[in-house]
């Protein structure tokens, strides 16, 4: 039996509706005869012909459930309906039947106008009726026992952070008209970007998108902006194995943050999973952000614009009133809103008033229903207070910072948004505020100021996440982010504070303006304040420290060892930033003056020093980097023959590498898939009948032969740069295999035949008054 526990009166009366509309192939709709009428379903509010009473007793007595029905004898007599049928959510005896047919046998033709637990469980077991199922998402959610699986991570990789807290998230989901579409589109494409603005939903619908697939048997990747390039080769290459990626916040926050590469790194995501039956991509992000990204990249805007990945817009005025009455219900209770207060919005019907302001989203509601905000006013002042959020949105953690936060709350959350947009590690913030914390004046510094100021935020503006014993920190929603960034940029002497306060690398970058960024470099290595600054490792401060020294040409002995670290194991690390290039550092310190004064010569006529400096490098870094060393030899006469045969050595190991971790969707794009499938199909002539054989197995070796040429003239032009005579000692593999997977895929993703649907939901005129009324009048 499916759980029925987790429903709410309104989600069971749903439930209820969808049952019987598919058992009496009629249409039904709630609605209200006011606060002594009860809420019912009918096919009509002015005959009521059919009436359907919804009982949802889940967890009561029978004794309760006829208290109640006995209530409503003599309202049904007065509406008089053809058919009136009860649907309870309790399992009941044929006895307890037999008793309730007598009480309304005159508007019943049978006692199967009783519909019992047992009955609506048996119903929806069905296989014919499971969209019912999907579509009440409690009900898979919580038989599915996937909530229990969170932490399994053959289920859920990298995913504690996005579902810490799923179970609260559930409870006030409503499966839009929108969520709806997009299960669609990806049951039928695969690939889904879902854009909106701050606040709409754009997370919750990612997360039951993806708690929905895994009750599919999907396995779920999940990162926020940063990861993407790591997260394709860590799919599996089994083609039968179901994974969906989530890329959360995809573009970042904030567009000007988000690294160079970040779009292509998407794109080469999105062919990929484009090619793979049995995987799934989920992306969401922010409408502007989005549409930055699509105008600074011209590779990214034809993508999207020749529809080769969906992009659903959450747009509020597309979500209708009924959802946003069911979204604002759902928070108001299970969030147990004091009865006094939730007589202030239903006083008057003003209920209405918040579901169709201009202003509405989950994230307000959010905000308004959360105790610690709604217990500042009165009851009676409930309602203005959540008009008075919606119409002025950017007040509502101006308020919460300027009014009602200690100056020590506001330090700590400075310091917070110094350090990510995201969340970060509990012990790096706490070590960065009290840094901050010890130039405050007027700080008892008796008290554990830490705990204090954690225990007044937490929930309120910030979370504290324990991913397995390992807490981070972060704002509670994005909206924060928003808001202090403002604050954060326009006020200088708070920017000031932070500034002299940093403790990490990264808050100069977010503590800065680009323009400004050099010079502050520049003076961190001049004064060796640099060493005070902690890094995300050390081949991160090897590399920034030695390419500060070769932009600035700085001359201090006591960056000699760092220079040898960078040299030795740094050299392959990558960290994305405007930093000199590794070429670049190296082509510098081959140079006279930096040369003689780091004792660069030790470094470089050293076959370890070397090996450690090319051994790890992919194959475009190796054939650079060898070539810069090679001319400089050749230019001071100085010849190593160890040289040779370690840079042989290297890329003849370099070159199987390449081909062996080559990524053939990439280069299926490059041919037309039509034109194969054509050249590899029979025609045969069967009694007069035409009949196509589509040679698959001769396609796909069609395409691995014209992949496997272009791989071979890519690594040719690639070694051209090399000097002839090294050349002339290389050779390429003479059998090497391809990974066909991808080939494969991209052949059957034509056979296929994917076709988009650009169709666009038209937008109802229908009232939705009558069955909003239904829910809060009770």
């Amino acid at each position: 039996m499916f759980n029925y526990h987790n429903l709410n009166d309104v989600e069971f009366e749903e439930l209820c509706k969808d049952i019987m509309e598919r058992k009496i192939s009629t249409s039904l709709r709630l609605f209200s005869k006011g606060r002594d009428g009860g809420i019912d379903l009918t096919d009509n509010t002015y005959t009521h012909n059919i009436i359907v009473q919804v009982k949802h007793y889940i967890r009561s007595s029978y004794s309760n459930l006829r208290t109640s029905l006995r209530k409503e004898i003599e309202k049904v007599r007065k509406l008089h309906p053809n058919q009136y049928y009860i649907c309870c959510g309790m399992e009941l005896t044929d006895s307890n039947i037999r008793e309730i047919y007598k009480m309304f046998s005159d508007f019943m033709t049978t006692d199967k106008n009783i519909v019992t637990l047992n009955e609506i469980d048996e119903f929806l077991q069905n296989q014919e009726n499971t969209d019912i199922v999907r579509k009440h998402h409690k009900l898979w959610l919580y038989s599915s026992k996937i909530l229990n699986e969170i932490y399994n991570q053959n289920i859920f990789i990298d995913c504690e952070t996005l579902l810490c807290d799923i179970n609260e998230d559930s409870d006030f989901f409503v499966p839009t008209k929108i969520y709806e579409a997009c299960v669609d589109h990806l049951e039928q494409n695969g690939l889904l970007m879902i854009t909106g603005g701050p606040g709409v939903g754009k997370t919750i619908t990612s997360k039951m998108l993806v708690l929905y697939f895994a009750t599919q048997g999907y396995r779920v990747r999940y990162t926020t902006n940063g990861d993407i390039a790591n997260i394709k080769d860590s799919l599996s290459l089994e083609k039968d194995q179901k994974e969906i990626v989530l890329l959360d916040d995809c573009l970042g926050q904030h567009y000007f943050k988000m690294k160079q590469t970040q779009e292509n790194e998407l794109l080469s995501l999105i062919k990929y999973i484009k090619l793979s039956k049995n995987k799934k991509l989920i992306l969401n992000s922010r409408i502007t952000i989005f549409n930055e990204a699509k105008e600074r990249s011209t590779e990214f805007n034809i993508f999207f614009e020749q529809k080769k990945i969906k992009n659903h817009t959450i747009n509020m005025d597309e979500i209708t009133p009924l959802e946003k009455a069911k979204i604002f219900y759902n928070h108001l209770k299970f969030k147990n809103i004091p009865i006094d207060y939730y007589n202030s919005i239903r006083e008057n019907k003003q209920y209405l008033k918040i579901i169709q302001h201009k202003n509405y989203t989950p994230r307000i509601i959010e905000h308004v229903t959360y105790e610690h905000n709604y217990l500042k006013v009165q009851a009676a002042m409930y309602f203005n207070y959540i008009f008075e959020a919606l119409t002025n949105p950017n007040d509502i953690w101006k308020n919460e910072f300027e009014q009602r936060l200690q100056s020590i709350d506001r330090a700590f959350l400075s310091t917070l948004y110094s350090l990510t947009d995201t969340n970060v590690d509990y012990d790096i913030l706490k070590k960065c505020f009290y840094k901050r914390l010890s130039r405050m004046k007027n700080i008892d510094f008796t008290l554990d100021n830490w705990s204090l100021v954690l225990s007044r935020l937490n929930q309120s503006i910030i979370n504290i996440i324990d991913l397995k014993g390992k807490k981070r920190v972060g704002v509670i929603n994005p909206s924060v982010n928003d808001y202090l960034k403002i604050v954060f940029m326009n006020n200088l002497l708070e920017l000031g504070e932070v500034r002299n306060s940093i403790s990490y690398f990264i808050q100069f970058e977010r503590c800065y303006p680009k323009e400004e960024l050099p010079h502050i470099y520049h003076q961190l290595i001049v004064s060796e304040k640099i060493n005070e600054i902690e890094f995300v490792s050390m081949h991160q401060k090897n590399y920034f420290v030695t390419a500060q020294i070769c932009q600035n040409s700085i001359k201090n002995i006591n960056y000699k060892e760092i220079i040898s670290d960078y040299f030795n194991y740094s050299y392959c690390n990558s960290y994305p930033t405007n930093w000199l290039t590794h070429f670049e550092i190296i082509d510098t310190l081959l140079n006279d003056e930096l040369y003689l004064f780091y004792s660069i010569e030790l470094l470089i006529n050293k076959k370890g020093n070397i090996e450690n400096l090319i051994g790890h490098l992919n194959l475009d870094e190796l054939i650079f980097t060898i070539s810069l060393l090679d001319d400089f030899y050749k230019i001071n006469d100085m010849e190593f023959l160890w040289f040779r045969l370690l840079c042989k050595e290297m890329i003849d190991n370099t070159v199987m590498d390449y081909i062996e971790n080559i990524n053939t969707s990439d280069y299926c794009d490059n041919y037309d898939i039509s034109e194969l499938i054509t050249a590899n199909t029979r025609t045969y002539w069967t009694r007069g009948d035409v009949e196509e054989y589509i040679d698959k197995d001769s396609a796909v070796s069609a395409l691995e032969k014209k992949i496997s040429e272009e791989i071979e003239n890519e690594i040719k032009e690639k070694l051209s740069l090399l000097d002839e005579g090294l050349i002339n000692t290389l050779s390429l593999p003479e059998s090497y295999s391809l990974n066909t997977t991808e080939i494969e895929n991209a052949i059957d993703s034509y056979l296929r035949e994917i076709t988009y649907d650009n169709s666009s939901r038209s937008r109802s005129s229908e009232s939705f008054v009558s069955e909003i009324e239904a829910i809060f009048e009770r």
